[in-house]
């Protein structure tokens, strides 16, 4: 997960260099070797941008600091090696002082330190004979901050765009056997996935994002799905509630619409309701360090 990191990681470390005037290729990743990285927890989607991406601009400006003459030039590798001066500078950054303003009684607060934005449309076709539903085209605008580089972020825009696609309307894990490989388990075929494709961006620079991003996996991937199944019943009626939205599911709602009934499944569960959880909160306040 997160391997959009590996050029966001480039560009972050090149924009946090640019003091010292280097190319891009002089800058040498080394990843995913844990003989040689630090552990940054859990690399997946935006966090692993967000918070090593943070760190590496804390490394780098050690890193220049370190550098840096009196003159305003820049030392040498050699220079640093004969002065006894590191050349090794470990990054860091949390979200202890920026997430603290959430009440444990009752939920409100921001409990992360920057978000992303966006709107997905999606235009379908459903053929009422067999229930089959294909994409026509999509249309995402989106705020993920500043963008660094508009190719990787297409890239994991439109890439997300298909696994909406597919996990809409074809892919599946129930079946351990069947679906243990990428055909059994409904991967999307390019005949599935529309040319009528549109990204735009609005970059609303994050205050404490790298160089004001904010990363761009979730925004992408939490939403395509979401509007095709909308789109399917804007289209016929048929409110889909258990993906991927076979044509058999299709067709069994559009049958059930004919013969006058409503077409729900059964009701999942998903653990207790919300509501009875948030009353006991009330009734079991959380004594803050505040109160005395």
């Amino acid at each position: 997960m997160g391997q959009g990191s590996d050029a966001g990681t480039l560009l972050t470390t090149y924009e946090a260099l640019k003091p010292l005037g280097i190319r891009m290729d002089q800058i040498r990743l080394v990843m995913n070797d844990t003989a040689l990285c630090p552990d940054t927890g859990p690399s997946a989607g935006s966090r692993s941008h967000y918070m090593a991406g943070n760190a590496y601009i804390d490394a780098a400006n050690q890193l220049i600091s370190a550098m840096a003459k009196p003159d305003g030039s820049f030392r040498t590798y050699g220079e640093m090696i004969a002065e006894g001066i590191p050349t090794k500078y470990i990054g860091e950054h949390d979200t202890s002082d920026s997430t603290n303003e959430l009440d444990a009684n009752d939920g409100h607060g921001r409990p992360s330190p920057e978000y992303t934005y966006g709107a997905m449309l999606s235009e379908v076709a459903v053929d009422t004979a067999t229930g089959k539903t294909r994409v026509l085209s999509m249309r995402c605008i989106a705020d993920i901050g500043v963008v660094a580089h508009p190719i990787n972020a297409l890239g994991q825009a439109y890439g997300a765009m298909e696994h909406g696609i597919g996990m809409a309307l074809s892919e599946d894990y129930d079946d351990w056997k069947k679906h243990r490989n990428l055909a059994g388990a409904g991967f999307p075929y390019i005949d599935m996935v529309p040319d009528d494709m549109h990204v735009e961006f609005i970059e609303t620079p994050r205050p404490t994002g790298p160089h004001g991003s904010s990363g761009c996996a979730e925004m992408f991937q939490t939403t395509p799905h979401v509007c095709v199944i909308n789109a399917i019943y804007d289209a016929c009626g048929v409110r889909i509630h258990e993906l991927p939205a076979r044509p058999e599911k299709v067709l069994a709602g559009l049958k059930a619409i004919e013969r006058g009934e409503k077409y729900e499944p059964e009701k999942y569960y998903l653990g207790d309701d919300f509501y009875e959880h948030m009353d006991e909160i009330k009734a079991n306040p959380v004594q803050t360090e505040y109160e005395e």
